[in-house]
């Protein structure tokens, strides 16, 4: 283990650019989340069929293949910028980090579809009745109780999003587990540096779990003064 102190600056970038890459993935899959659920539950049926199959088809394939097909894809199409950023370049971490965002969309999607549903249907009609539209209704009313409601599951898609993020080095991304298998290569033992990795992440995910979880206790707090 003693040799490994010397990589750790590799193991610091691959930390840092896993931590960036599940932020935008993050972001991105809370965006198209609210997106395709309001196309998933609009009463057009061409809309709502559209969310269903991006849904149903996000869900149904491996992350791995999606991700090597945005890379390919956008690497082809828009000319990336190759500007290296923390051990790998921008034209392998935008695709990489659009198409986790991609993913955890379908996810967050269904996520938010089961939140909204749980919220019972009087609290709409009370919304309308009080002379707000359907969308005002929605922002103002159902999507607040539903996001406290739907919380954990956020929490525990984000915690996923973190491993998930490990795909990546199939496209060359040099994130946690791309570092820790050159470095692996480098000294002719791999078990040693992917332990290190297998820490890092659980730190990761004991810390955002940590974050989570006070974050419902607040809400929850916070919904129990209003009431």
């Amino acid at each position: 283990m003693s040799d490994l102190v010397q990589y750790y600056p590799m193991f610091l970038e691959g930390t840092a650019l896993t931590i960036l890459i599940t932020v935008i993935g993050s972001v991105i899959g809370i965006l198209l989340g609210l997106l395709f659920v309001m196309m998933r539950l609009s009463k057009v049926k061409v809309i709502s069929a559209i969310g269903r199959i991006y849904i149903s088809v996000v869900r149904g394939t491996p992350s791995m293949i999606q991700v090597m097909l945005i890379y390919y894809t956008l690497a082809k199409s828009l000319d990336l910028p190759t500007i290296q950023f923390l051990g790998s370049s921008l034209d392998r971490i935008i695709p990489g980090s659009i198409a986790l965002g991609i993913n955890s969309g379908a996810y967050v999607a269904e996520i938010f579809r089961a939140g909204i549903t749980s919220i019972p249907v009087g609290q709409t009609e009370a919304g309308i009745s009080l002379g707000l539209s359907e969308r005002e209704t929605m922002q103002s009313i159902v999507l607040p109780q539903a996001l406290r409601n739907v919380l954990p599951a956020l929490g525990n898609e984000f915690i996923t999003l973190v491993k998930e993020s490990s795909v990546l080095f199939y496209i060359g991304v040099q994130e946690v587990t791309a570092q820790a298998l050159a470095v692996g290569g480098t000294l002719y033992n791999f078990i040693p540096p992917l332990l290190v990795s297998a820490v890092i992440y659980f730190i990761l995910t004991f810390v955002l779990s940590q974050i989570f979880a006070l974050m419902e206790k607040k809400m929850g707090a916070k919904y129990t003064r209003l009431n």
